[in-house]
C-alpha cells in the first residue's frame, strides 16, 4: 500500500504504547503523551523522524513511572530530536479547529471516557489521556492517532469533530483553555 498524504504531507502509521514496557510502571501503560509526540514529530518532519513513543520516555533526564505532562515531553523532543515543542497558551476550540483546518497537527490531553466507546479502544477509560491530532476535514472529522490501537499498520482513525471537541474540553483548565501543544512543521 502506499503511504497516504494530506497537504502534502506524508501520514504516519499508528504507533501504540501496548508494546513500550516503562519501568516502574508495573505493566501498565503510560507512554500515551509520548507516543503522540511520536506522531507529531513524525508528521511534522514529513516521516524524516518516526519514532516509537518509548524513545521519547526514554529521552527524559529523569524517567517517569506515571504519565507525562506536556512540558515533560516538550524536554523529551528536545533531548531526542532538537526539535522545540510548542505549549500554546490560551488555547479553545477555535484556535484548534482552525490549526487543524491548516493542517498542522497537534497533541491534546482530555478524559478518554468522554470519547464514545466505538471510538475507544478499551472499556475502561476514566483516565486522562494524550492523542495526536493530524488535521480536521469538514467533511470526515479529525484524523486521530490514539496510543491504544494496536493496529501499528494503519494512518490514524476519522473522529467525529464533536467527540475531539469533547475530549478536549474535559481535560481544559478552570477558564477553558485546552491542554495542546504542537511542534512546528518542518520543511517538506
Amino acid at each position: 500500500m502506499t503511504q497516504p498524504t494530506a497537504f502534502g504531507r506524508k501520514l504516519p502509521k499508528n504507533d501504540s504504547e501496548r508494546d513500550d514496557a516503562t519501568p516502574g510502571a508495573a505493566g501498565k501503560w503510560v507512554t500515551c503523551v509520548d507516543t503522540a509526540a511520536g506522531r507529531m514529530v513524525a508528521w511534522a518532519t514529513n516521516g524524516r523522524t518516526d519514532r516509537d513513543g518509548r524513545i521519547y520516555r526514554a529521552g527524559l533526564n529523569h524517567p517517569d513511572p506515571d504519565g507525562i505532562t506536556l512540558q515533560q515531553v516538550g524536554q523529551a523532543i528536545h533531548n531526542v530530536t532538537g526539535l522545540n515543542l510548542v505549549v500554546p497558551i490560551a488555547w479553545t476550540w477555535s484556535n484548534v479547529s482552525s490549526w487543524l483546518m491548516a493542517g498542522n497537527g497537534l497533541i491534546g490531553i482530555g478524559k478518554y471516557s468522554t470519547l464514545p466507546p466505538a471510538d475507544r479502544f478499551q472499556d475502561a477509560a476514566d483516565f486522562d489521556h494524550g492523542l495526536f491530532f493530524c488535521y480536521r476535514s469538514l467533511s470526515s472529522g479529525v484524523r486521530t492517532y490514539d496510543a491504544l490501537n494496536p493496529d501499528t499498520f494503519k494512518y490514524g482513525k476519522w473522529l467525529n469533530a464533536g467527540h475531539v471537541r469533547a475530549f478536549l474540553d474535559s481535560g481544559a483548565d478552570a477558564q477553558g483553555h485546552y491542554q495542546v501543544a504542537y511542534v512546528p512543521l518542518q520543511h517538506l
